[in-house]
């Protein structure tokens, strides 16, 4: 076999791989992040987002998990599809949906590949991709194929906006164990390490969650990259758009050593 034809079948392989590994990591998962209203975080931006930008028609909320942004964004009376790549976490955020009595659309995609969804494209307001998701597009070209395959998704004029956890956040991941929700039934915890030198950030995420006389055990390993600003910069302009600003979560101006980055894009074409 040629080498080249090699090394096509082994990145092809490498691929099918990764986006196997990236289903599993919100499969057993998905319960216990609802459980503890880890969406918490999307929730709160996207209030904040609303305050500032334009009110839209339609909506999308990209890597929806279960359903926070989803929420907020159906309340306002907007039309708003959700999209993942999990059916269990797409499965908690359609009955949440169902529960709070608001109308919302899911579909089950990898954002890599939205161009294959049954999405109708220039149609769409604004899109938020929130709570660092972007972070878990790993391979060289993910971001910008994201990027643009949102872009042609939005109408001219049309926003993004999505958050990104930057280096300075992840060269705090020093390897100690943080126990991020205890309520007696039900014990979660991260072990959180980074590697410099590949930028990339390693999240073991293990819960204990209590079954009659008997305790649960499960564990899930996140991997998410850091993306310079340069190459943040870069895609967003390959994908047509054109940044408006950077803000923290709370939407105030961001410093440059910012832990989380808002990225204000707008469609320019």
């Amino acid at each position: 076999m040629p080498f080249d034809l090699f090394c096509l079948l082994i990145n092809g392989v490498l691929r099918i791989l990764h986006s196997t590994f990236c289903i599993l990591i919100y499969s057993a998962y998905a319960p216990i992040y609802d459980a503890i209203d880890q969406g918490a975080f999307a929730r709160q931006l996207t209030a904040r987002i609303l305050e500032h930008e334009p009110k839209p028609a339609r909506a999308l909320d990209l890597a929806c998990g279960t359903g926070a942004a989803t929420l907020v964004l159906a309340q306002t009376g907007c039309a708003v599809t959700g999209i993942d790549r999990s059916p269990e976490m797409l499965a908690i955020a359609r009955a949440n949906t169902f529960a709070a009595g608001v109308s919302a659309s899911f579909v089950e995609a990898d954002l890599r590949r939205l161009h294959r969804a049954p999405l109708p494209e220039d149609q769409f307001d604004l899109a938020v991709c929130l709570y660092d998701s972007l972070n878990y597009m790993r391979g060289d070209g993910d971001l910008e194929l994201v990027l643009q395959n949102t872009a042609r998704l939005l109408r001219r004029g049309g926003r993004l906006i999505f958050d990104l956890n930057t280096e300075y956040e992840f060269l705090a991941w020093d390897e100690s164990d943080q126990v991020v929700y205890d309520d007696g039934t039900l014990l979660v915890y991260n072990r959180l390490t980074y590697e410099p030198s590949r930028r990339l950030a390693h999240g073991r995420i293990v819960w204990f969650q209590q079954n009659g006389q008997r305790w649960r055990r499960g564990e899930e390993l996140h991997i998410e990259r850091a993306w310079s600003d340069a190459e943040v910069l870069q895609a967003i302009d390959a994908a047509g758009l054109k940044l408006l600003d950077r803000r923290t979560p709370t939407y105030e101006a961001a410093p440059v050593a910012a832990p989380r980055l808002v990225y204000r894009c707008e469609r320019r074409r």
